[in-house]
């Protein structure tokens, strides 16, 4: 069947919500983005669920799985005259699209708390308690909701849920209060949230979610939460937040106190590390039988990893990225992140995953702790601006361009610092890594001025200040 792009476009852009986003040229390709059932833990995957989205791709799609970097899963390249079937297929092992996209609130993303000795809290369980007030809730769904919203917690002050780019950002501090970032957003425009709160106790923190998210559908403001707190200020913003918060609070759902819920200890995890998070679905046998050979399920989070809890060795030969590690997940190690590029996204103006695969196997073996990461267009989704070195892709002038930025993390954003031709993202990698190495900048506190000085006489680097 021979589809337009244009009459794809018109039939699936207002069923976003719903999960589905059609993949780019004229063609009836579809991709549906994944989250747990409603009630369940949004960061728990057990070995029947990825047994269904492994034939499903199989069957059905590319052959492979991508794993976001919001803790869902998605799925490419599927004929849309399969899409009943295969929702109906997703449904039987509790997994619903519903939510995953377009104007919803998404994904509420925890920090894996359930398998980091740092967590204060029960994370996960928080988290499902706020997105399931949300969940299939036409209020806050399209059209009734003008833009996404995005909500994470964090189990401790390290804040490994990038609070930093949320609208609500939730971080545990463990005398049973919260802090809560306010107004952080990626994209064209990228906004630092603000810790507007602090000191919250659990029962605020629904009615600060309903907040915004009821705020911004007064104002109707269709580029996203962020600018509502760019138009009104923080302490205006604030004010306007707790005056909505305590409106609301008297109806909504009591949630009972957060406990560090852990019924055993694991001191073991395998993790999977797929490259810019596409999992190939012929590896994925192995890692349902190392499941279910443990605790037959593993948890999806923000970096495209899958931690997979052992409590026995591992037999099987995996053929994915990966490697055996403790519960320590904190801790930063080499990773390379991605969006999927312009290989089905139709905003995506370079192949993200050929980047990302280049340079993670010039730097597997190099011994650097590194994050790097690769959006493919302005809307960020690789989420490049909390990383230690990213790259966004832009059109500049008629010509394709990778913005740089350097020194991001979970609660600050990088420093935009300068833009190359697309086709020169290796030597930017390579001046950074030689910069790693001498020792003369420390990725805890990387000073952007000494990388922007090293990138200078790259060619067809530009420089970029501050922006306002």
């Amino acid at each position: 069947m021979s589809v337009s792009f244009k009459d794809k476009y018109k039939m699936f852009y207002p069923r976003r919500y719903e999960g589905i986003y059609t993949s780019r040229g004229d063609n009836p390709l579809i991709s549906i983005r994944i989250r747990q059932g409603k009630g369940r833990d949004p960061a728990k995957w057990t070995a029947e669920q990825f047994e269904v989205l492994a034939e499903i791709a199989k069957n059905y799609g590319n052959k492979k799985i991508h794993l976001t970097t919001r803790g869902d899963v998605e799925l490419y390249g599927i004929d849309m005259k399969y899409l009943d079937e295969i929702l109906m297929k997703l449904r039987s092992v509790e997994l619903d699209p519903r939510d995953s996209c377009g104007a919803s609130v998404r994904n509420v993303i925890p920090c894996l708390s359930s398998i980091c000795p740092n967590a204060k809290i029960d994370a996960e369980k928080l988290a499902n308690y706020i997105a399931d007030f949300f969940r299939h809730n036409k209020e806050y769904e399209y059209p009734n909701l003008p833009k996404r919203i995005k909500i994470s917690v964090s189990a401790c002050e390290l804040g490994c849920a990038h609070p930093v780019i949320m609208d609500v950002g939730i971080i545990a501090k463990g005398n049973g209060k919260f802090d809560v970032m306010i107004g952080g957003g990626i994209g064209e425009k990228a906004f630092e949230a603000k810790t507007l709160f602090t000191d919250v106790t659990v029962d605020k923190l629904l009615p600060i979610c309903v907040a915004v998210a009821n705020i911004l559908k007064r104002e109707n403001e269709k580029r996203g939460f962020k600018h509502v707190v760019e138009k009104y200020g923080e302490k205006k913003i604030k004010e306007m937040i707790l005056e909505e918060a305590e409106k609301v609070a008297p109806y909504l759902p009591p949630f009972e106190d957060p406990s560090i819920n852990k019924p055993f200890l694991i001191n073991k995890l395998l993790r999977i590390r797929p490259i810019g998070g596409w999992l190939d679905a012929d590896d994925v046998p192995q890692l349902i039988t190392v499941m279910k050979e443990n605790l037959g399920y593993g948890y999806l989070f923000n970096t495209q990893e899958l931690y997979i809890p052992l409590l026995k060795e591992v037999y099987v030969n995996i053929k994915a990225p990966h490697e055996v590690t403790d519960n320590r997940i904190w801790r930063k190690t080499f990773n390379v992140n991605s969006c999927i590029g312009n290989d089905y996204c139709p905003p995506a103006l370079v192949p993200t995953t050929e980047m990302a695969t280049k340079v993670y196997e010039r730097l597997k073996d190099e011994g650097v702790n590194v994050r790097i990461s690769f959006s493919g267009c302005t809307h960020s989704c690789g989420k490049h601006w909390v990383m230690d070195l990213g790259f966004g892709a832009v059109a500049n002038r008629g010509n394709v361009r990778l913005n740089i930025v350097v020194g991001g993390g979970n609660k600050k954003l990088g420093k935009l610092i300068g833009s190359v031709p697309a086709d020169k993202y290796m030597d930017v990698v390579e001046r950074f890594i030689k910069l790693i190495k001498e020792g003369k900048i420390d990725l805890e506190n990387i000073d952007d001025n000494i990388v922007k000085e090293s990138l200078k006489d790259i060619e067809g680097f530009e420089e970029i200040g501050e922006v306002k």
